[in-house]
């Protein structure tokens, strides 16, 4: 029976005395809760973080729309400029042209454009803009705006971030 040869020797010498599949459970279960304690030692420092970050306001009004269609006004970041806003507010005919943003400190810009055909969309033609539009900063160059052209740095809450539309 001990015979090296023999197949229930062989079979005896190839099966191990433990379960790898249970192993491997437990090895599994052991990553898992030591991945879950350093997640749970890093969340206090990571709100934190988030705490420390300082909320500001920015508000103003739109000058120079005819009060018959809607304005619209987009807060922008680096990352978006010009094609997908942060944050967009819609102001509707007759109403007051005022907005009002609430944002973390940093690199802002602002802008806004009357709605002359409601489409909700500012209409682009050969030369710039149909429709009376303006931003936070002023811009008049003959080329399309770059962020570094309008942005304006937020430290402290704003209340007078007027826009002054123009055709």
């Amino acid at each position: 029976m001990n015979d090296p040869k023999s197949f229930s020797f062989r079979q005896q010498e190839l099966t191990p005395d433990f379960d790898a599949t249970a192993k491997w459970r437990h090895y599994r279960s052991r990553v898992a809760v030591q991945v879950m304690f350093v997640a749970l030692l890093t969340l206090p420092a990571a709100a934190g973080e988030l705490g420390g970050v300082k909320l500001v306001d920015i508000s103003g009004t739109v000058r120079g729309g005819t009060g018959k269609h809607a304005i619209f006004v987009a807060l922008w970041n680096c990352k978006g400029f010009l094609i997908k806003p942060v944050k967009q507010l819609r102001i509707d005919p007759q109403a007051a042209p005022v907005f009002h943003f609430h944002v973390p400190t940093g690199r802002w810009a602002i802008s806004a454009f009357e709605d002359e055909n409601d489409n909700n969309v500012l209409d682009m033609g050969r030369f710039g803009p149909r429709e009376p539009n303006g931003f936070w900063r002023a811009f008049h160059g003959w080329h399309k705006p770059r962020f570094a052209d309008i942005v304006m740095s937020v430290d402290r809450s704003v209340d007078d971030a007027n826009i002054a539309l123009r055709k």
